[in-house]
């Protein structure tokens, strides 16, 4: 009964960090005015972190800025792909009320760059050629 006791507790107390864990991302992603299409890869490298250890560039940066998503970041490039952290997470101010309603482009990836013609506009298009 004693070993059973034991072993429940480490079991108990990884949980509960696990928890906290998971937790804690949500809580940091939803700083963000729009996080829906990229998610983790937002500041990880990997698509499904299990620690701080993996930042990318934005990672870094909004990890540097207190977790704060404001103008300061907004105007940033952090993955230096010639497009500011504000127009690949679609809020180009940094107000944190975003423009669109799924992220441009990801911010901490340099070969993922906003597309030239958004949703709205490819949408414009193509009604203008239907018969």
């Amino acid at each position: 009964m004693l070993r059973r006791k034991w072993l429940i507790i480490p079991i108990l107390c990884f949980a509960f960090a696990l928890a906290g864990t998971l937790k804690s991302r949500e809580d940091y992603m939803q700083k963000l005015p729009v996080y829906q299409k990229f998610k983790c890869s937002i500041c990880h490298v990997s698509l499904e972190p299990n620690s701080g250890s993996d930042l990318n560039n934005f990672g870094r940066d909004f990890k540097g800025n207190s977790f704060a998503w404001n103008e300061k970041l907004a105007r940033m490039d952090s993955d230096e792909d010639g497009f500011m952290n504000g127009i690949e997470i679609g809020d180009e101010n940094g107000d944190g009320i975003a423009e669109v309603t799924i992220e441009r482009s990801n911010p901490g990836d340099r070969l993922n760059t906003p597309n030239s013609v958004d949703q709205h506009t490819w949408s414009v298009i193509k009604s203008l050629f239907k018969d």
